[in-house]
């Protein structure tokens, strides 16, 4: 029984199944460890959109498409900088929300994860960085000075 099965030591999951199936692994497959790769001949995730997709061409009619996801770190939640707060949301690899420093909140754009890879904006700053357990850390760009940034996980 698929839903019986444990595959939570996997690193690599290929699929060939239709998307309510894929629908109700989703979240088993979202606490698999960060990294994990989910390959799928042709059947989506739903909301989840795909890292990568690529379709072969020619004489290909059917079954010719090949999706890619790679499980995400979770970082929803509130990170403390030296400072101020980080506030994440997080849908998927996706990322929004807000950086309070100084009695000033400004949001976070662009957010993205790709496994323990971070990478978002705020104001005119771009960061980017990894995360390992309670801390991400990494550099920040603002214009053509860059430094560094360090966050650890407040709640």
């Amino acid at each position: 029984d698929l839903f019986e099965s444990d595959f939570s030591r996997a690193t690599v999951i290929t699929m060939f199944l239709l998307p309510d199936i894929n629908l109700k692994l989703r979240p088993r497959i979202l606490d698999l460890a960060p990294g994990t790769r989910i390959v799928s001949n042709t059947f989506t995730m739903g909301a989840w959109e795909a890292d990568e997709t690529a379709t072969v061409g020619d004489g290909c009619s059917r079954w010719c498409t090949a999706l890619l996801w790679i499980v995400p770190v979770k970082v929803e939640g509130v990170w403390k900088t030296s400072q101020g707060e980080l506030t994440f949301r997080q849908k998927f690899q996706m990322l929004s929300g807000t950086y309070a420093v100084g009695g000033y909140t400004v949001p976070i754009v662009g957010g993205r994860l790709h496994n323990d890879e971070i990478t978002f904006s705020e104001g005119g700053a771009q960061y980017r960085g990894r995360v390992n357990g309670t801390v991400m850390e990494g550099s920040v760009t603002v214009g053509e000075k860059e430094g560094t940034w360090r966050a650890t996980r407040a709640r």
